[in-house]
């Protein structure tokens, strides 16, 4: 039985892609977005129940937080994403793309609504608005999203190294966790494994599917994939993945907890290591628990301070993402509207 709405069956499908398909895979990702918030605030309850005072306690602190430190940590956040957002158009400018910077704004931004989705596959979507405001293939410019969550990636293996060397205690796990994560990205950044997988392992209709849309991938890929294009997201991704992180020691200035700033990023980098260890998507959880023991243990905080921090955080780090990306994703539906490119609408929800 043939999937339904799925990524995989999208993808396939990509040439055909009309809005029916597209809508179809918002409402996919909003589900599973829907059911990682539900786990999230799961967790929140959990961590103030069994902290000292119980959620009661719990809810004090996060009351008792100056907001205007609340504001500064996602000031911070979203500074980072200012910065990686001229990282994204360095990208398109690299591949000859040229959209209107609201149009390359919008798209971008819509990223973050997708970020608990697994392994971040959801941001394929933008891929899909670049390509209907753009009107270039859709493999052309599929790249643009995979190295962006590469660098991504770099920006904050960086950022865990100098971390780990600054408390070397903490470098043997940062090591393994930043191997686990280039490990996956093989594959979409070397066309000599691709082309090895194409020929020796793939077979049937998966291996001509491969072989369609991979020379097309690769072709506007290799344009991306080279030393100055990665020493130049550098420059973006580390400052990007610093603000993030100082968004906890924020928190806990706006607690009221004497902090210092290395070992606050220090608490983050290795919480968020842990996460990514668990392959949960978000971290959710994982993460949470650890920054939780990790504030007690390097802070002497009691657990009901910790779990307010850690609260406040994950809320400024992931949800405040979410719900910013949404709004953009909403506003990007503009573009799958058949009359701003001309094109009627057929019955079914097809476009010609």
């Amino acid at each position: 039985m043939k999937s339904r709405g799925s990524f995989w069956e999208l993808i396939q499908h990509q040439k055909k892609l009309d809005r029916k398909r597209y809508f179809r895979l918002i409402r996919t990702a909003r589900t599973f977005i829907a059911i990682m918030l539900s786990i999230s605030i799961a967790v929140f309850v959990g961590i103030a129940i069994f902290s000292s005072g119980g959620i009661s306690a719990v809810a004090a602190m996060v009351a008792s937080v100056d907001p205007l430190y609340v504001l500064a940590a996602m000031a911070a956040v979203f500074g980072g994403y200012l910065i990686s957002f001229f990282k994204w158009r360095y990208y398109l400018k690299t591949l000859g793309i040229d959209i209107p910077v609201s149009t390359n704004f919008s798209a971008y931004m819509s990223l973050y609504s997708m970020e608990l989705t697994p392994g971040r596959v959801g941001r394929v979507v933008a891929a899909y608005t670049l390509k209907r405001a753009s009107k270039k293939k859709f493999m052309g410019v599929l790249p643009i999203v995979s190295v962006d969550i590469f660098t991504d990636y770099l920006g904050f293996i960086a950022l865990s190294l100098i971390m780990g060397l600054l408390f070397i205690n903490y470098l043997p796990i940062i090591l393994l966790v930043d191997v686990l994560l280039l490990f996956p990205f093989l594959f979409i950044l070397s066309p000599w494994l691709f082309n090895a997988i194409k020929r020796h392992v793939l077979r049937g209709r998966f291996s001509e599917l491969l072989a369609t849309y991979g020379e097309e991938y690769f072709a506007a890929q290799t344009k991306l994939n080279n030393h100055r294009v990665y020493l130049v997201s550098m420059l973006f991704s580390l400052p990007s993945a610093f603000l993030n992180s100082v968004s906890l020691y924020l928190v806990l200035l706006g607690l009221g907890i004497k902090a210092t700033i290395l070992p606050a990023l220090l608490v983050f980098v290795v919480s968020t290591v842990v996460g990514i260890l668990s392959l949960v998507p978000g971290t959710i959880g994982t993460t949470d628990v650890t920054m939780l023991a990790l504030l007690v243990s390097t802070f002497g905080i009691s657990t009901a301070a910790a779990a307010a921090a850690t609260i406040l955080t994950r809320i400024a780090t992931i949800w405040f993402g979410v719900l910013l990306g949404t709004a953009f994703l909403f506003y990007t539906f503009r573009f799958w509207e058949p009359r701003r490119h001309g094109k009627k609408v057929k019955p079914g929800g097809a476009t010609k």
